[in-house]
């Protein structure tokens, strides 16, 4: 059911987070400079009532602007958050695909600020908004930055 459930496109999102392996995988698509981020929701992201939990849409969408972030700055590479607000519109039936995107409202040297709603079923589930450390390339390991500079695809 669930490799049903992530639309044509999307291919998985590799994140070195332990925290985030729990709930993924995550899943992307590249649309010129709109990045995508989904995930299928299943029984195991549930709450008691049978909707998505709410600390599971939270982290999705924290991810979303994050991984927005580094699409926006060409940087792979993790953009700690800084500060982050959000609000539940709706429940998110599990079953179905979770979807976000970020908006990068302003980027500085040293910060992107973004906003995203999360959309299940066609229906807008959280909105969303953050700022987003935009990470030193000199910090990021010798060995890593080549894959951290490299384009998304």
């Amino acid at each position: 059911m669930t490799a049903a459930l992530i639309p044509e496109g999307f291919r998985k999102l590799d994140v070195s987070d332990d925290f985030v392996g729990l709930i993924g995988p995550l899943w992307f698509k590249v649309e010129g400079e709109k990045l995508r981020v989904g995930l299928p929701l299943e029984p195991r992201h549930g709450n008691p009532m049978g909707w998505a939990h709410g600390g599971l849409l939270v982290t999705v969408a924290d991810m979303v602007m994050g991984v927005g972030s580094g699409h926006a700055t060409g940087i792979r590479w993790p953009h700690p958050t800084v500060s982050l607000s959000t609000e539940f519109v709706r429940g998110a039936r599990l079953g179905q695909w979770l979807e976000g995107s970020a908006r990068i409202a302003r980027r500085t040297l040293n910060f992107c600020f973004c906003s995203c709603d999360l959309v299940c079923g066609g229906e807008i589930v959280l909105v969303a908004s953050g700022v987003f450390k935009v990470p030193d390339v000199d910090k990021i390991p010798e060995a890593m930055r080549a894959t951290a500079l490299a384009k998304w695809e």
